[in-house]
This record gives structure tokens, sequence and C-alpha cells, in this order.
């Protein structure tokens, strides 16, 4: 797009459109819509087990996570337990936040 009609755009987005008139048509359709169904407060941590279940069982095969269990049980914590725990944390709040972003 040309410069000009970026400049357009952005000034008719930036309009303030909240003067528009409905005469009651939001309110009317937000109260006829049905209400929000909550999902049951057992959900999302048996969720969160399964799926912890799932890729613990899908990465036992993998040397990597050998590597870094072996590192763990000889106490010699190295680069790959590091980049395990790392990446475990870095998912775990990506869950996290999911999570939140979807209650």
């Amino acid at each position: 797009m040309t410069q000009l009609l970026d400049d357009k755009i952005d000034e008719w987005l930036r309009r303030d459109f909240s003067a528009v008139p409905d005469d009651g048509f939001t309110l009317h359709v937000v109260r006829a819509l049905p209400p929000r169904q909550r999902q049951p407060r057992w959900l999302m941590p048996a969720t969160a087990l399964v799926g912890s279940l799932a890729a613990w069982l899908t990465l036992l095969p993998s040397p990597l996570l050998q590597q870094a269990t072996r590192e763990w049980l000889a106490g010699d914590i190295g680069a790959t337990s590091a980049l395990v725990c790392v990446l475990l944390l870095g998912l775990g709040l990506l869950g996290c936040s999911w999570a939140l972003e979807e209650s």
C-alpha cells in the first residue's frame, strides 16, 4: 500500500466510533446471549497432569532427557540439566499464561 493510503486507513481507524447510536440494539443482543458456560474446576489440573504425563512418556527415550536424568541422579548439574530445566520452566510458564488467558 502507499503511504497516503496507509495514512487514510490509520486516520479512519483512530476515529471515535462510540457516538454511533444503536437505539439499545447492543444491549438487547448482549442480554439475549446465553450465559457463558464455566468449565469444571478439576478439568484444568486434570488436563495438565495428562499432558505432563504424555510429554514425559514421549521424551522418555530422548538422549537429552536421559543425560539430564543421569546428571541429576549423580548430583552434577551440567549444561544438559540446565537446558532441560529452562525448557520445562518455559513450557510451564507458557501453559500458565495460556490457562490464564483462556479463563
